[in-house]
């Protein structure tokens, strides 16, 4: 350790109290902007399958989780009623430079299948405009006599990865695996 607080490793110079740029705070901010995922799941015979969705974000105290709205008799929920472990990507969208590929959030949990009347999924669904229509929808739809809508809700794992989160394109011209990171979900926001 120098006297300016920093450490020498070979011939590379690094600040001693570098505070990491990717945060569990940065990283539950944009799960809780964009509401695009593709989920993974796979079926009893081993097969996988991804599928574009519409999700929400909730933190508690206890835990952290994702949640979506779907239908039963989907493939997505017929294969998390046989093995809840699933895999998502959440895709952050670019305002700019849109032909470069978008910074990404990959999160594994295991899922569960709820009743559409859930009240955590339904606040969660409440709190985004895509949300709110999906929860209109699929009310109406029960009205009309569809009786197989759910939500699932996905218990996040403790350990999210990311890439090109926090970083601009441009400052990794030079060396792209300076994009990738990852955080851990804060113990109080655990599922337990």
């Amino acid at each position: 350790m120098m006297d300016d607080g920093t450490s020498v490793r070979g011939a590379v110079v690094t600040p001693a109290a570098e505070q990491p740029r990717v945060t569990f705070e940065l990283v539950l901010a944009e799960l809780c902007k964009h509401h695009f995922a593709v989920l993974s799941t796979v079926d009893d015979g081993g097969t996988p399958h991804a599928a574009g969705v519409t999700s929400g974000a909730s933190s508690t105290e206890r835990e952290l989780a994702l949640y979506v709205m779907t239908r039963r008799h989907l493939r997505k929920a017929r294969d998390i009623a046989e093995r809840p472990q699933v895999a998502l990507v959440v895709p952050l969208e670019r305002r700019f430079l849109r032909i470069l590929p978008p910074a990404t959030i990959q999160l594994h949990g295991r899922a569960e299948i709820l009743d559409w009347t859930d009240e955590a999924g339904t606040n969660v669904f409440r709190g985004f405009w895509l949300g709110r229509r999906i929860l209109t929808t699929y009310r109406a739809s029960h009205r009309r006599g569809e009786t197989r809508i759910c939500f699932l809700k996905i218990a996040v794992d403790p350990v999210i990865t990311t890439y090109m989160v926090g970083f601009r394109a441009w400052e990794l011209r030079r060396r792209m695996e300076r994009g990738a990171a990852w955080v851990l979900v804060p113990t109080h926001s655990r599922s337990r």
